[in-house]
């Protein structure tokens, strides 16, 4: 059976020369390390597994026993823990199973974004980062799940609106709030008699008129541009509206060698979508310059000149794309995801089935919706839909 103290290990001093208070466990014959949150100055300040000479002793004595008992505890339930390695016992145990009771939001926030990958969707985690972040910020990093009460969430949301946060920023917290607070429901991790939300009055995003019209996408495509870096803007805008509103992280990661045609998933859904969400549809007649103008040889990928990362692309748009919207006499919100929007109003105002459109654009389509017991939308279809957009265009 493991058995579990505190210590350090004098050998892993920091940089700062503290050290960080550890949780010791000895499994057959061997001894493993989990680092707690909670650093002391030096060697004298623990002794026998319990925190010496500081003011706040007591306090970190209570905190850290109970991170003590609750690995304890998890070890016990577990079946057959004799024939596990004491790292496998530690894996096991640093990752509570459905239905424990009484653990942090911290603790279920971190759980959640454990299973984001940074690299794959890094957006994506920053900004669940940055919600929990801001939730904690508010509630206290030791604040349990069963403290998210109508009472709280509505003074949450007060508090956003007292830092003057725009409405479009609240619902964002607040949505992202929900997804992690629902994640603890589903693993039993917490239940609520009440709906913590029940009360509480989510602003609605404000609905921005971001498309173009069709003359000022002309504009946009006819221009005599000088600089490279706003011909880059231009050509990145207008791919984007040929290849049917692909996203950039995805004309970027894609092969364009040796292909007529587009097959990809998006990368924003790839991981929440279930079953056949793969877009396909030929690559029309204008983008194909485009694409060969930057389409380096040897990986098929694209590359815009100096701009080779999907960050520097994303900077040069943020600089530039005023001036793309001053060449088109655009007024209103513009951004490249105008293209996408543009896209699917142009083929909406030619009288193409919404259907077609999302199956275009990657869109999650309703399978709720009872046609699709019937009907399946093909790449034949998104093929004749891109060709009469664009021909829209002429």
């Amino acid at each position: 059976m493991a058995t579990f103290f505190l210590t350090i290990v004098p050998n892993l001093i920091l940089k700062n020369n503290k050290h960080t208070v550890r949780i010791a466990v000895t499994h057959c014959r061997q001894t493993r390390y989990i680092p707690t949150d909670v650093t002391i100055d030096s060697e004298k300040e623990i002794s026998n597994g319990r925190i010496v000479k500081r003011p706040d002793k007591e306090r970190l004595n209570i905190h850290l026993m109970k991170l003590l008992s609750a690995y304890e505890e998890r070890a016990s339930n577990i079946p057959f823990a004799d024939s596990l390695t004491c790292s496998q016992l530690i894996k096991i145990i640093k990752s509570p199973t459905s239905g424990e009771k009484h653990r942090t939001f911290s603790e279920i926030a971190d759980e959640y974004l454990s299973q984001i990958d940074k690299d794959d969707r890094g957006k994506t985690y920053k900004l669940y980062r940055l919600a929990a972040n801001r939730y904690m910020d508010f509630a206290g990093n030791d604040t349990l799940m069963e403290h998210i009460t109508p009472i709280r969430i509505n003074n949450y949301l007060m508090s956003l609106q007292k830092d003057k946060l725009s409405q479009t920023s609240i619902k964002i917290y607040i949505t992202l709030l929900k997804v992690i607070i629902n994640y603890a429901v589903k693993m039993r991790y917490v239940s609520f008699d009440v709906d913590p939300f029940v009360t509480a009055k989510v602003p609605a995003a404000k609905k921005r008129d971001t498309y173009i019209t069709v003359e000022q996408l002309r504009k946009i495509r006819d221009a005599k541009i000088g600089t490279h870096s706003l011909s880059v803007v231009r050509d990145i805008f207008m791919l984007t509206y040929y290849l049917a509103g692909m996203n950039l992280v995805d004309m970027l990661e894609y092969d364009f060698r040796n292909t007529d045609e587009i097959y990809y998933v998006r990368k924003k859904t790839r991981h929440t979508k279930e079953g056949d969400n793969a877009v396909n549809f030929s690559i029309p007649d204008e983008a194909k310059p485009i694409i060969q103008r930057y389409m380096d040889k040897k990986s098929g990928k694209l590359i815009f000149g100096r701009y080779s990362s999907y960050v520097s692309c994303y900077n040069v748009l943020a600089r530039k794309i005023k001036k793309l919207a001053e060449i088109g006499g655009i007024k209103h919100y513009f951004t490249l995801y105008s293209a996408r929007k543009s896209f699917v109003q142009h083929g909406f105002d030619l009288g193409i089935p919404l259907s077609t459109l999302e199956y275009c654009i990657g869109q999650s389509m309703k399978d709720s919706r009872p046609i699709f017991n019937y009907v399946s939308i093909m790449k034949k279809h998104a093929d004749k839909a891109i060709r009469e957009i664009l021909d829209n265009l002429t």
